[in-house]
């Protein structure tokens, strides 16, 4: 991948940040091959809902945005987004498994 300051036109800084973004939405897929799993280790609602862990990892995320010079407000918007939709997916395969058990 280029260094920023080398792309010649706005062409290539928009083709790098596809190539960016697409590398971004293949890591969301392949969290979301994790967080499918999960559930086979979560007993009931208050194991997949785990607000102890949902803190942990929004406090981690801000650590992480600091550090890497971004805003960690909208780190942390982001990860409370998807946690909220990864929480609500857990709940329907735990349903679905509880409802169907092997």
């Amino acid at each position: 991948m280029k260094n920023p300051q080398n792309c010649k036109n706005i062409e290539e800084i928009r083709d790098a940040i596809d190539g960016i973004d697409f590398q971004i939405m293949k890591l969301f897929s392949e969290r979301y091959e994790f967080v499918k799993e999960i559930v086979k280790f979560k007993t009931d609602e208050a194991s997949v809902i785990a607000e102890t862990r949902q803190k942990q990892v929004i406090e981690k995320r801000r650590e992480w945005a600091g550090e890497l010079g971004l805003n960690p407000d909208l780190f942390e918007d982001i990860f409370w987004t998807l946690m909220r939709y990864n929480v609500r997916k857990e709940l329907e395969i735990l349903k679905n498994t509880n409802a169907n058990p092997v």
